[in-house]
């Protein structure tokens, strides 16, 4: 989601993948059926993204309201030394409010047509759903095969969950934890499923004019822990007829005296044109974020900068950068771009529960090619509550406003923003 801090997604995503392979190792011992566990989650969302230039596919606003729901069930593994387990992910959109052009949310599906240059938009159906499976093995409680959906974190393929329902990989893969701190992975996905359509389709980069095939991406790295407060990552990949990609990454944590602390996050993206003439995606991106850790008050500067020649392009929240945010990722080519960002959490107050979040990015030095406006700037708000008690108790509420200003070249012009969510999610097993 963009409203995290993506840099620190990679330490994570490695703490994630760390527990949830040391926990199936565990189950590998308990059984198929022993070690299962299953999670009902539900969001509701409104969605409003007002185009003020008129300039989005939508008649000038995309607003839609539906509420979704995902199954997950992961079962444990069969006993022995090769423990075997599957696991099914089932996924259903329903339609609360849409319709009058206002579709393209990315809440439901939506298709779009040309007719005597206008561009049109279908109306959004009023439920969709899909179900998808994966097969697994554990081979001596530290190394994990996969082939089936994946829900990838990686700086080279993730997975993104900003909208209903998540968008999801089909491929396999394998994952080894059996270094103290490392974890290596490695994998190659062959289809995806968007975040608001019910199908899986080839094409995860989005370029699908039918000319070359793009729907394929393997992949290699992994992330070590130096130790508690120290971390890097190196992954590589190719994207087949679109690029090469190397990733590097970097964070460290220094505790200071009086509850400070001071985190700095580095990323690093090398990416070479692949493709076919016509296109080009030969980019240079980095990042660097400095986080103050100051009790309840978080305080974040970060840069950015791309060069190269072409943006940064990357399908779902592939994108482990400091300055991509909500709507815009600051990732044009030649862009520079610098962020001031402010977190609290209530639970100072005596409020737990309650988090605020506010930043501002501005970026400048656009080639004129790509906009004839060489700046623009974004300003991103979000308020979040989770009932502490109550027979409401866990429901999450978030508010998240953004106000976007920019060329009408650049992704949709000026936009405005208002994202209403509210969420639950029930422990079945």
């Amino acid at each position: 989601m963009k409203s995290t801090i993506k840099w620190s997604s990679v330490a994570l995503a490695v703490a994630m993948a760390n527990g949830l392979i040391a926990t199936q190792a565990v189950a590998q011992g308990e059984g198929f059926v022993e070690g299962a566990s299953a999670t009902l989650s539900n969001r509701t969302a409104y969605f409003n993204r007002d185009f003020r230039n008129d300039q989005g596919p939508f008649n000038g606003k995309a607003e839609e309201t539906a509420t979704g729901f995902v199954l997950n069930f992961q079962s444990g593994y069969t006993e022995g030394p090769i423990g075997f387990g599957a696991d099914v992910l089932a996924m259903a959109g329903i339609k609360l409010d849409s319709g009058g052009g206002r579709g393209g949310t990315g809440l439901l599906p939506s298709g779009q047509w040309e007719e005597d240059g206008i561009l049109y938009t279908r109306k959004s159906p009023s439920n969709y759903s899909e179900i998808r499976g994966a097969v697994k093995a554990n081979v001596g409680g530290h190394t994990e095969l996969r082939f089936g959906y994946h829900l990838p974190e990686n700086p080279i393929v993730n997975y993104e969950d900003s909208r209903l329902l998540p968008s999801h990989y089909y491929g396999y893969s394998i994952a080894n934890t059996s270094i103290d701190g490392l974890l290596l992975e490695a994998g190659r996905m062959t289809d995806r499923g968007d975040m608001g359509y019910p199908d899986q389709y080839e094409d995860p980069y989005g370029f699908r004019d039918g000319t070359i095939d793009h729907d394929k991406v393997t992949y290699l790295g992994g992330t070590y822990d130096f130790a508690d407060t120290l971390s890097a990552s190196l992954y590589t990949s190719k994207a087949d007829d679109l690029w090469k990609r190397h990733f590097a990454g970097i964070t460290h944590t220094a505790e200071l005296n009086n509850d400070l602390s001071l985190t700095t996050d580095l990323s690093y993206y090398k990416t070479s044109d692949d493709s076919p003439t016509g296109y080009d995606f030969d980019n240079d991106a980095a990042s660097l974020a400095v986080t103050l850790g100051a009790g309840f008050h978080d305080f974040t500067v970060a840069y950015q900068r791309m060069s190269g020649d072409s943006g940064f392009d990357y399908a779902d929240d592939a994108i482990y950068l400091a300055n991509s945010v909500q709507v815009i990722d600051f990732n044009a080519r030649d862009e520079r771009s610098w962020q001031a960002r402010y977190d609290y959490n209530f639970e100072g107050l005596g409020i737990p529960g309650l988090n605020f979040m506010t930043r501002y990015v501005r970026g400048s030095d656009i080639d004129e090619s790509v906009s004839p406006r060489d700046t623009r700037w974004a300003r991103d708000t979000d308020i979040s509550y989770t009932l502490q008690s109550g027979p409401l108790r866990g429901v999450n509420l978030l508010w998240r406003n953004s106000t976007v200003r920019q060329h009408a070249a650049l992704d949709g012009g000026d936009i405005d923003e208002n994202r209403l969510y509210a969420s639950y999610t029930w422990n079945l097993l």
